[in-house]
């Protein structure tokens, strides 16, 4: 926006010579140019499943996936504290309303001492690898995998997910993180029941809670049809790189 001086062109100042209002013609005085910021990266197009199912994608087209025809997946007006601003956050239900995914990006990284007596005993039940971005660098990350993992207390716990980081030394952990450190657009990203899993107390138990008497019953859980569709729609992920 250009400033023009009002009234006389000349300033009197004592007895020094008027001042010019022309601005200086001196390239050295003129304002540097500044370059635009670099456009976010966005999903690519794509194309319609070739069955009946749906494609979503945020408003951003940071990420997107495909989930089944009668499932709805929206937006997220309150997904509670912990995330960075402007990041994504989507629910997906099934046909009858229940909750099934939730998706994040932008979670706020989290410290934790995970003392030997305080780690419980957890077991991998199906990994299979995904094609997603992953930036971990860490000791203990691996390429990105959709893994279903149950930790021990006093049922097994389960929970599903994307990961980029092994649960823990030796088949214990205190927590297992469903997360994917992603490019600095998108920052640390979850698609999957949970953003982690540990294992809870009796009084911790909620109406969401997935728990088991058995190894065996969670694997039968997990090979059932609605698991199917689940475990499709997650490996379906893109994320924008």
């Amino acid at each position: 926006m250009a400033l023009a001086a009002s009234g006389c062109t000349g300033v009197e100042i004592g007895d020094r010579p008027a001042q010019s209002a022309t601005p200086s013609s001196d390239p050295s005085s003129a304002a540097p140019a500044t370059t635009p910021p670099a456009p976010k990266p966005t999903v690519a197009d794509r194309p319609a499943p070739d069955d009946d199912w749906q494609v979503f994608t945020d408003p951003q087209a940071l990420v997107s996936f495909e989930l089944p025809p009668d499932w709805t997946a929206e937006p997220m007006e309150d997904p509670g504290e912990g995330f960075e601003p402007e990041s994504v956050h989507v629910a997906v239900e099934n046909a009858d309303g229940r909750p099934v995914a939730e998706l994040h990006t932008g979670i706020t990284p989290t410290d934790e001492d995970c003392a030997p007596d305080d780690a419980s005993p957890y077991t991998v039940i199906l990994s299979q690898p995904v094609d997603l971005p992953s930036t971990a660098e860490s000791d203990q990350s691996i390429e990105p995998r959709l893994v279903v993992r149950l930790i021990e207390g006093y049922r097994f716990f389960s929970s599903f997910g994307v990961t980029d980081v092994l649960g823990g030394a030796d088949g214990v952990a205190c927590t297992l993180y469903n997360t994917v450190q992603g490019p600095e657009h998108v920052g640390l990203y979850s698609f999957g029941d949970a953003i982690s899993l540990t294992a809870l107390t009796p009084e911790q138990v909620g109406s969401r809670t997935a728990s088991f008497e058995t190894i065996a019953a969670a694997e039968e859980f997990f090979d059932a049809e609605q698991f199917t569709q689940i475990r499709r729609m997650i490996a379906s992920l893109e994320v924008a790189e």
